[in-house]
């Protein structure tokens, strides 16, 4: 049997990041905007951009006063969410998710955008935040990121990357989503819980929208579209 969520949602956490954090002695101050970006190290296209390096469970690099890039960590809710609390409590509210994404909806094709309108939360850590199954992200930092993109629409997030299924694609995308990755629904959450801010841009790495698997054969050209939309985000907040 499980402590019911209805009712943790409704008590204090025994401890919070900040305490986690004065505990470790970490009291440096973040801008109020980042980009995280999951599974992706971007030293090399960052480089000559950086004003301030930072190290926190992942690699924080400064590319003006108001936003940083929190990249070079590992995929999933769980430590997304673990590394967001811990920058909100050095001072972020702004929190830009952007990174890989398969593809569920029909007409969507390798390396195109697509912008985030919500998440269906098939993943564990959400629940803990909040009792949506569908969360959205902030409407004021989604307008801002709305010309990056040439698609936008729901996402699906899920934990277990190798047990998608047809059957959960087919289902998902009579519901709006155009996208599956393993984040975006546990980061709207702790935005929400927390009185913050996140939205989310993906770009589309491998394809589940026809009978057969498909992946892109040369990842650097994913890495080349985040760089170039860091930069873009990054314009927008300078």
């Amino acid at each position: 049997m499980l402590y019911s969520k209805k009712n943790k949602l409704k008590l204090k956490p025994f401890f919070t990041a900040k305490d986690f954090l004065e505990g470790k002695k970490i009291f440096f101050k973040l801008p109020k905007t980042v980009i995280l970006m999951p599974s992706a190290e971007m030293g090399k296209f960052l480089k000559g951009h950086v004003k301030k390096h930072y190290n926190l469970f992942s690699d924080i690099d400064l590319i003006n006063d108001n936003i940083a890039v929190v990249h070079n960590f590992s995929v999933g809710a769980p430590l997304c969410v673990f590394i967001a609390e811990q920058l909100a409590a050095l001072g972020v509210e702004n929190f830009i998710l952007i990174g890989v994404a398969g593809a569920i909806g029909k007409n969507l094709k390798i390396n195109q955008k697509v912008l985030c309108t919500g998440a269906f939360a098939d993943e564990g850590t959400s629940r803990h935040y909040v009792s949506e199954t569908l969360v959205k992200p902030s409407k004021e930092l989604s307008a801002k990121l709305a010309d990056l993109s040439e698609n936008k629409g729901y996402t699906w997030t899920t934990d277990a990357i190798f047990c998608e299924t047809k059957n959960e694609v087919a289902f998902y995308e009579k519901q709006g989503a155009q996208t599956v990755e393993m984040e975006a629904a546990a980061l709207f959450a702790f935005a929400k819980k927390r009185g913050l801010k996140a939205a989310a841009v993906f770009i589309i790495s491998d394809l589940l929208n026809s009978s057969k698997w498909d992946a892109l054969p040369d990842r650097k050209l994913n890495a080349r579209t985040l760089a170039g939309l860091i930069f873009d985000i990054a314009k927008k907040f300078d």
